[in-house]
């Protein structure tokens, strides 16, 4: 366990190690440094894990390789990854480091803040696990002995409420090894999926749905629209999302959009079927075209829907605690009320 909780840290720290890089990268490309003279000068400001890295990212670039393609063994998102390849394809790579290590730092302050949120409520959950065992070590076995003598038998919902005390450790046993099972079988399932199947189910899922189809709407709208912007067309543009595969599910429907275009459908009517995209997505589209600032209306778009993604991620960081307090609470109470009856049963009967 400790070495799992140490392997985590240091992962943290890698990540926002990274995350603070690249944005430091970004502001030195702004100022007109050149990328290797920026990975190097950036080397003297990190951690050795990410130090390394960057040599190893030099040597590539030396090689001929792309910049993205010098990222790609980096261990963080495919989706941080992808603004390197959008942005380099754009001609503003120094944007795309600002943005990706924005997203990065940004993640990893939402992760922060939910691990924060939830270790009250966690070391509630432990203080009740040590009760349950001081009680079915001292408290049960009294019980259990007064009702064995007691000739006359309790009424059937006192003798329910019993059965379920005595055997609530057995009863959590068999809860852990169903839940146990059910993961092993979904495991193998969920990895077999195509990213097509993994977000249709996550869309058929009653929570959430919205928010997948915010983020996705967020990462095609935010790329094609800058695509387009550095004057690509749509068909050029959506050529850039085929020979990607850091956001497997948009390069995968690309190049089924761009099959329909070819047949002749409107861009706009394309994407109104679309049930994973946003629905304002096609008025946005239907605007842009006609105005001819396609473009321009996608990227406002993102920013707006950029904002919509931080609001709902707050709002459900507002909830955690208050939730996982009431749910533990409740159980806390519901546990203290059935091995109170008992006694209350055997001071009746004294």
């Amino acid at each position: 366990m400790l070495l799992i909780l140490s392997k985590s840290q240091r992962k943290k720290k890698y990540l926002r190690d990274v995350a603070d890089s690249f944005i430091r990268i970004g502001r030195l490309l702004e100022q007109g440094y050149p990328l290797e003279v920026a990975l190097t000068f950036i080397q003297l400001h990190v951690m050795k894990t990410t130090r390394e890295q960057f040599k190893i990212v030099i040597v590539n670039l030396q090689e001929g390789h792309s910049v993205h393609e010098s990222f790609r063994f980096f261990d963080m998102p495919k989706s941080i990854k992808s603004f390197l390849y959008f942005y380099e394809n754009q001609g503003k790579i120094s944007e795309g480091f600002t943005h990706a290590g924005e997203l990065l730092h940004y993640r990893e302050k939402t992760i922060y803040e939910v691990s924060k949120l939830i270790r009250y409520p966690v070391a509630l959950l432990f203080f009740c696990i040590i009760v349950l065992f001081l009680m079915f070590r001292f408290v049960l076995p009294h019980f259990r002995s007064y009702f064995a003598m007691v000739t006359e038998a309790p009424p059937f919902l006192f003798r329910i409420i019993l059965f379920f005390l005595f055997n609530l450790p057995y009863l959590f046993a068999v809860l852990v090894l169903f839940l146990l099972i059910i993961s092993f079988y979904l495991y193998p399932k969920v990895k077999q999926y195509t990213p097509y199947e993994r977000t249709m189910k996550l869309l058929s899922l009653p929570v959430g749905k919205q928010q997948v189809k915010t983020v996705i709407t967020y990462f095609f709208a935010l790329q094609l629209g800058r695509l387009i912007r550095t004057g690509m067309s749509l068909q050029q543009g959506l050529k850039q999302f085929e020979n990607q595969d850091y956001l497997p599910f948009l390069q995968q429907e690309c190049v089924q959009i761009s099959h329909e275009l070819n047949q002749g459908h409107s861009f706009q009517e394309i994407v109104k079927m679309k049930d994973y995209f946003r629905h304002e997505l096609s008025f946005v589209i239907d605007n842009g075209e006609r105005t001819g600032f396609l473009g321009s209306d996608l990227e406002q778009y993102s920013d707006i829907l950029y904002l919509e993604l931080e609001d709902s991620i707050q709002r459900v960081l507002n909830l955690v605690q208050p939730v996982l307090f009431l749910v533990i609470g409740g159980f806390v109470f519901i546990l203290f009320f059935i091995t109170m009856l008992p006694l209350f049963q055997m001071l009746g009967g004294l």
